[in-house]
């Protein structure tokens, strides 16, 4: 379908609810509100479909766009799904701001989104970091047009940031969720003027959010989820969420209205006693030059370890990758090192581009 039909008065002001899918929009009836539900795994989870009225995802716009000092001169560029939170997410905000909305119709490609930004004068932009890098990567420099790159979906990494921004890149980091009809907290136009850092992240004026004793984030909002479709479309049954408070699976501090984030509290794993985070590891083996979205560190079941920590890479050098590990291993508390790699022709991924981590495990401990 062609989502310039979601940008429309008749879309949104109607009654109806919708569940969004690749190919179509399908009626879900008897829901509290009008409403759009979103699948959703995220990278680890299961399945789950998320419930979100229209008008929580116009409110959501509407802060987001006064935040990025959106209005009706403004062009949105839509380059991600638009079955997923995130593509819905910039529908919203063109049609609330009364913006243009304009839309990558082709299969993703460095060089073929910037003539699209540049034919379109694009100002508002949302990208997950995959597509960054390769903007970055093929030298891309930014069109003079764009005012803001939301990056969301994953962690934008320092260097990654920081050689967007050389090439006028105005990315932004961001942290979001299904749940919360897309962004919680989002960098300001004013960090532009420096170099690139990924935190903190002032929260958006819509949301509250807060860390319990163990650290995992809590969210409580009028834009939050209003609650689930339990099953599968045509034999599904509606739940609501009853509690204000949602605990995520994210990790941080807040300080002033700033977030921080740590770490996902299901990515942890213990290896020889010692809890691991195997995120961080990736992080750090970004920094030292592994090309970020095309290696996992991943932790396979070990009778006596608990865990193994296993390095899953697209084919990539293996000069490059002894070397980056030996700087690695030399620094590492033993309980962090990489025990084996493991090469992969193609990662398996979202259609955002996520990598499915628990598909990914499962291929590796098939094979041994």
């Amino acid at each position: 379908m062609d989502p310039h039909s979601l940008v429309s008065t008749s879309f949104w002001q109607s009654e109806e609810s919708l569940h969004l899918s690749p190919q179509c929009l399908t009626p879900v009836p008897d829901l509290p509100c009008p409403s759009l539900v979103f699948a959703t795994s995220g990278s680890t989870g299961k399945p789950r479909h998320i419930v979100l009225s229209k008008a929580s995802l116009l409110l959501s716009a509407k802060v987001v766009n006064a935040h990025l000092q959106v209005d009706a001169s403004s062009v949105w560029g839509l380059c991600l799904p638009w079955w997923h939170v995130g593509g819905m997410g910039v529908i919203a905000r063109a049609y609330q701001a009364g913006a243009v909305l304009s839309i990558y119709r082709e299969r993703w490609q460095a060089d073929a989104c910037m003539r699209w930004l540049r034919e379109n004068a694009v100002t508002h932009l949302s990208l997950v970091p995959t597509q960054v890098h390769d903007l970055v990567e093929a030298g891309h420099r930014a069109p003079s047009s764009l005012r803001a790159v939301v990056v969301g979906g994953g962690r934008l990494e320092l260097d990654l940031g920081r050689r967007a921004r050389e090439l006028g890149w105005p990315v932004l980091a961001s942290y979001g969720m299904t749940e919360a009809g897309s962004q919680i907290a989002t960098q300001g136009l004013s960090v532009l003027q420096h170099s690139y850092t990924s935190e903190p992240l002032p929260i958006l004026p819509c949301w509250k959010v807060r860390a319990t004793e163990v650290g995992t984030l809590e969210i409580s909002g009028p834009v939050l989820f209003h609650g689930e479709m339990i099953g599968e479309p045509g034999a599904w049954h509606y739940e609501p969420r009853l509690a204000e408070w949602y605990q995520t699976q994210d990790c941080g501090e807040v300080i002033d209205g700033q977030l921080r984030l740590r770490h996902r509290a299901d990515a942890l794993v213990k290896v020889l006693g010692e809890l691991v985070d195997p995120t961080a590891i990736e992080s750090a083996l970004t920094d030292a030059g592994l090309p970020a979205g095309r290696f996992a560190v991943i932790a396979v079941p070990d009778t006596r370890k608990e865990h193994r920590l296993v390095l899953a890479h697209e084919h990539l050098d293996a000069t490059m990758l002894a070397s980056i590990l030996d700087a690695y291993h030399q620094h590492c508390q033993g309980y962090a090192r990489i025990e084996s790699q493991q090469a992969i022709a193609l990662f398996p991924r979202s259609d955002l581009g996520k990598i499915l981590r628990r598909e990914l495990a499962e291929r590796i401990g098939s094979c041994g």
